[in-house]
């Protein structure tokens, strides 16, 4: 066998290895971070408020639906996730067309729809904010299984929300398929949303 002959066959062999490998990278079934609903669970759905009007869960079917539950005046947790979201959708690059972010305040004393509005498109101009009144908070927060707790005013008026700080993910149809606990990194959240993606 010549010397040509022999590299024209080491370089068929390998590249018949690096297709084999992609085929099976993309053909197997996408490992997740988060923790899985398996089977998906069908969700209700809900209308709540925000600066633009009526916002629908239904109206973002054949996206991926992220959702958070906090506060705009939460000191923490709540802008830290969402960075978190931003930088995972940030790195989603065109694909972050196919999955829309929805905050959902559950502080429906203090938090305007229009100033939901501005909290969360300062973290990424595709952000949604809501809220509603607090029988609509309520029945959402008991449908998706999140706790929230309204807690007594200091002196000056001031008070803090307890509340459940993981972020439900739901398909395309509309079913919860994933959850992420607090302080998720974007690397992950980004990895679970290209696998969801994919299906």
């Amino acid at each position: 066998m010549t010397m040509n002959r022999r590299h024209l066959v080491v370089i068929l062999s390998l590249t018949a290895i690096i297709i084999a490998l992609a085929f099976f990278q993309f053909s197997s079934p996408p490992k997740f971070i988060g923790a899985v609903i398996d089977p998906p669970k069908a969700m209700p759905g809900f209308s709540l408020q925000s600066a633009l009007g009526p916002v629908s869960s239904t109206g973002f079917r054949g996206k991926l639906l992220v959702m958070y539950f906090g506060y705009t005046s939460c000191p923490d947790i709540c802008p830290l996730t969402l960075a978190n979201l931003r930088q995972a959708m940030d790195k989603l690059g065109g694909k972050a067309t196919d999955v829309q972010v929805l905050f959902i305040s559950v502080d429906w004393k203090r938090d305007t729809p229009e100033k939901l509005g501005s909290y969360a498109k300062a973290f990424r101009p595709d952000f949604i904010g809501v809220t509603g009144t607090q029988s609509q908070i309520d029945s959402v927060t008991r449908d998706y299984g999140i706790y929230y707790l309204l807690n007594l005013p200091d002196a000056k008026g001031y008070y803090s929300v307890d509340h459940t700080a993981s972020v439900l993910v739901l398909n395309r149809k509309g079913e919860l398929i994933l959850s992420w606990p607090n302080g998720t990194s974007p690397d992950d959240m980004a990895s679970d949303l290209r696998g969801l993606l994919r299906k």
